[in-house]
């Protein structure tokens, strides 16, 4: 009787929160999303790696090497938009602050990062190689498209390489670009930023695995 009443419950709220966004947005894959996401009971995916658990942990996104500095911002913001993810859904995680990193990476060699590691006396190094960043699609188009590689590293064991995903591309949004004059290109790039992040520290932790048909619908926004 109890489950019953849970389940039904479940559908209840699936519908209410699918109506509410089909009010707001009219987007179908919202509420797809929402609806799977609320009768699964929510954190349905477990982690593809578990290495961060207990760990101190410092996060490090690499710009790539043909425009280190012209878009060094924008790494800078995806190891600290990662590392606040991974503190707040990885459990008995120690994370290091994103400050000591931005100083390391103002004084010394990309090449060096395990370094750091030794330096705040981290146990695992998850380390972004971010192979390529843009944000247009021709001149007047926005469509943000990265290609990462994703590395963890055993601090512990000398620095040896524990875990490694290779991400491809990511797209955002996925099916075409919307006007450049629709927003400044700061709010865009922030949006972009924080779907990597997303993408990336979901790895370490359960997540909704349906979160991203929703992407395309918030691009707009």
């Amino acid at each position: 009787m109890v489950r019953s009443f849970n389940q039904t419950r479940t559908w209840c709220l699936a519908v209410l929160a699918a109506g509410v966004m089909f009010s707001t947005t009219g987007c179908i894959h919202s509420i797809l999303a929402t609806g799977i996401y609320l009768i699964q009971g929510g954190d349905v995916v477990p982690a593809q790696c578990d290495a961060l658990k207990g760990e101190r942990v410092v996060v490090i996104c690499r710009p790539p090497s043909s425009h280190e500095y012209r878009h060094a911002g924008a790494a800078r913001d995806i190891g600290k938009q990662i590392s606040r993810l991974l503190k707040e859904h990885v459990k008995s995680i120690d994370v290091v602050s994103p400050t000591e990193v931005d100083n390391w990476v103002d004084e010394q060699d990309w090449d060096n990062f395990k370094d750091l590691g030794r330096a705040v006396k981290a146990t695992r190094i998850v380390y972004i190689e971010l192979d390529n960043f843009d944000l247009y699609k021709g001149s007047t188009l926005y469509q943000g498209d990265a290609e990462l590689n994703v590395k963890v590293f055993d601090m512990n064991n000398r620095g040896e390489e524990i875990w490694e995903r290779n991400m491809g591309q990511i797209l955002f949004p996925r099916n075409s670009g919307i006007p450049a004059a629709d927003k400044p290109v700061q709010k865009f790039q922030a949006q972009f930023v924080g779907i990597v992040s997303q993408q990336v520290a979901s790895h370490f932790y359960k997540h909704n695995p349906n979160a991203d048909f929703a992407l395309d619908s918030v691009a707009n926004q």
